[in-house]
């Protein structure tokens, strides 16, 4: 039996709860409506019912499967998720979801969402209290934020199998060490449009982070307590509990008739541990350029009104159904993330970005390397990447990446680089998670096969970040 540490466990309980409150009626037209859909989509041809039975299965509301890969190493986990939705008034939508999911290795990841969307008295006539709007068109639906959003949240993950290779660019595969780890998020976030000219958005979070490691899991790589200290890997002695806050801005404009768009985001999170040395505060500046081929910003972005288990393609709506249209995209993207460190103090290794293959919560860089291979407080990456349609859902991409990490925000610059090339196939069908198989060369260790699902349904927002 998997157990969490109590206060988290009070959490996870007061805002599952709260989805117990929410209207009876509504919870219960939409089992009927589910009920409706299964008896729909599983008629017909035996391929047809096939589709249709696995959409409903894998992304319909109130309850469906939810997958996705875990951390790398740590395999695809799989599980129940349960979405439920409640308008209390003209004024605000509030969805719940909740879900847990577990891997072959044993590790497992559990969290219950809330999102609460307040529309102003000037956009009421737009969405009426009890019906779906309109479908937007396909080009429209883009992670533009319309109105404030308010998440909460509660989440915990354990990670059986993770590695770590030393810190700074110095850092060789000989230093390979192997640990777990359990970390629990509770918080909240809210974005508020700013500027609507130029979608441009305030971010804003607090987060109560709880760590703890595991040194010894076993296997045939050394534990990271029989390679490392306290001294060399900085968090390995102690894990105490961090207040994280966080704010920022986004702009995420499309221009020039939608055939350019933005995705910016500049964050400042200050990591506070009262009683330790181990706060610190960090900025990242994220920089994506995205060109659209035929005029259309591609129909699979993030939305900020869905949960990590909602698809819906608009605002009250459903999940779309699988696209056949051609689409395809340029992309251009610079990530730069820096930790600036009081006299005295480190930034734990756990909290420390990766490059290489993926990190910790999935994102792909320097595909070539091994995962989490380069670690640091400062890091900055480059990428050009090209993707398009080849049959329906499926598609193929090319990546290029060039990054570095750094042991002081300093010695990051455009020298000395590692470099990474990827190709390889996507699937993006309607709201089921995005699935990638590729390949990546081109680094001076070898070739690496990297194949993740996305842990949130196509069109649902992240979960929150583990570092």
């Amino acid at each position: 039996m998997v157990r969490l540490p109590r206060p988290h466990v009070l959490a996870l309980l007061l805002l599952g709860g709260a989805a117990l409150e929410a209207q009876q009626s509504q919870l219960g037209a939409d089992f009927e409506h589910e009920r409706e859909d299964f008896s729909q989509s599983c008629a017909g041809s035996f391929f047809k019912a096939l589709s249709g039975c696995a959409q409903d299965l894998f992304t319909d509301h109130p309850l469906h499967i939810g997958m996705g890969s875990l951390a790398p190493g740590n395999g695809f986990g799989a599980g129940p998720a349960f979405v439920a939705h409640h308008t209390p008034n003209e004024r605000w939508r509030l969805s719940w979801s909740a879900d847990g999911v577990a891997a072959a290795n044993a590790s497992w990841r559990a969290g219950v969402y809330m999102k609460a969307i307040y529309i102003p008295r000037i956009h009421i006539t737009a969405v009426q209290p009890g019906a779906a709007p309109a479908a937007p068109e396909p080009h429209k639906t883009n992670l533009v934020v319309e109105y404030p959003v308010i998440n909460v949240y509660a989440q915990a993950t354990s990670l059986d199998t993770l590695a770590v290779y030393g810190l700074g660019p110095a850092s060789t595969t000989l230093g390979q060490a192997a640990y777990g780890m359990r970390e629990t998020v509770t918080g909240a976030n809210a974005l508020w449009p700013l500027v609507p000219r130029w979608k441009m958005s305030l971010f804003g979070e607090v987060n109560g982070r709880f760590v703890s490691l595991r040194t010894n899991p076993g296997g045939s790589t050394p534990a990271v307590d029989e390679i490392y200290t306290a001294a060399t890997l900085p968090g390995l002695a102690s894990q105490p509990g961090v207040l994280q806050v966080g704010a920022g801005v986004r702009v995420q404009p499309a221009l020039f008739a939608d055939h350019l768009q933005l995705n910016y985001a500049l964050t400042v999170q200050q990591f506070a541990a009262p009683g330790s040395n181990e706060s610190f505060t960090r900025f990242t500046a994220d920089l994506g350029h995205e060109f659209p081929l035929y005029g259309k910003v591609l129909p699979f972005q993030p939305r900020a009104f869905n949960g990590p288990n909602e698809c819906a393609a608009n605002l009250g709506g459903r999940c779309p159904a699988v696209t056949r249209d051609r689409w395809g995209s340029f992309g251009l993207r610079l990530l730069i993330s820096e930790s600036f460190v009081p006299a005295g103090n480190v930034v734990p290794f756990y909290y420390q970005p990766t490059l290489g293959g993926s990190d910790i919560n999935g994102n792909q860089w320097l595909g070539s390397y091994r995962d989490y291979r380069f670690r640091a407080p400062n890091l900055m990456v480059a990428r050009a990447s090209f993707e398009h349609s080849i049959w329906g859902p499926f598609g193929f991409t090319l990546l290029v990446d060039e990054g570095q990490v750094a042991l002081q925000p300093g010695e990051l610059g455009f020298s000395h680089l590692a470099h990474s090339y990827a190709a390889g196939l996507t699937l993006r069908a309607g709201g089921f998670p995005m699935v990638s198989l590729l390949f990546a060369w081109g680094g001076h260790e070898g070739t690496h096969t990297l194949a993740s699902m996305d842990p949130s349904l196509l069109g649902g927002s992240a979960r929150p970040s583990l570092f």
